[in-house]
């Protein structure tokens, strides 16, 4: 892969450091400091899922699953995340964030109280099973924090459109775990979906935080909801 920007070949950080942003991709994701230079300097990066961090978007690609670029206008910063399906394994964790009315407070449908073991149980096997959208657990640390998804309009053949929705359980609100996951997994689904052309979210008036991590995804408002006045619609185009 080719940069497309100009640095010299190695540069000195602030602690002291030499730091050649040419490494190849196997050389590891970039630590803190090695990612605060490349924000000032303004150098692309790209959600690496395999390593679980972040990479310089064009370094030598060296790894046979490609790093997934952040889309155009969405925010780098961000804590590193990766993505898997649910497995049976998760059904106590997947439960444990998801039996919470605060997570439910904004979802399309009621909160089951109390989400059942048998009703978790369910819901993994429906986002496993269902052809019409992907469903993955969002992964920070190892553990399963929260979901995103893209569904496809059942029965459509062309797949230009899809619409993401996302959770996180309560406890990982406010660290940045959101724009970091939804920023990865768009990027992600361009990449997977050539023919996408386009991704939406629903977002009620009154979620201000999802509002945020839309826009800073590189969402932009798309007025509201034809069928609900309380919700908010938002776009994201492919670039390019």
């Amino acid at each position: 892969m080719r940069l497309q920007f100009e640095f010299a070949d190695s540069v000195r950080l602030p602690s002291g450091r030499r730091f050649n942003p040419r490494r190849p991709r196997s050389a590891g994701p970039l630590d803190a400091e090695e990612l605060a230079w490349c924000r000032a300097h303004g150098v692309p990066l790209a959600a690496d899922p395999v390593q679980s961090g972040m990479v310089v978007l064009d370094c030598p690609d060296d790894l046979e699953d490609a790093a997934v670029a952040l889309p155009r206008g969405a925010a780098a910063a961000g804590p590193a995340v990766a993505f898997r399906r649910w497995a049976a394994q998760d059904l106590p964790a997947f439960r444990a964030l998801l039996d919470d009315p605060r997570v439910w407070r904004h979802l399309p449908e009621p909160y089951p109280d109390p989400l059942t073991e048998a009703a978790a149980a369910a819901l993994i096997a429906l986002a496993n099973d269902a052809p019409h959208h992907e469903v993955r657990a969002v992964i920070r640390d190892g553990v399963p924090v929260g979901q995103v998804r893209i569904a496809f309009p059942p029965g459509s053949a062309d797949r230009q459109e899809a619409e993401l929705s996302y959770w996180l359980g309560a406890a990982h609100w406010g660290r940045g775990i959101g724009t970091a996951a939804v920023s990865a997994f768009v990027a992600q689904c361009f990449r997977r979906h050539p023919g996408l052309a386009a991704l939406v979210a629903r977002v009620h008036r009154d979620n201000a935080a999802s509002a945020r991590v839309l826009a800073r995804a590189g969402f932009r408002r798309a007025g509201p909801g034809a069928d609900a006045p309380e919700i908010v619609l938002f776009r994201l185009n492919r670039q390019g």
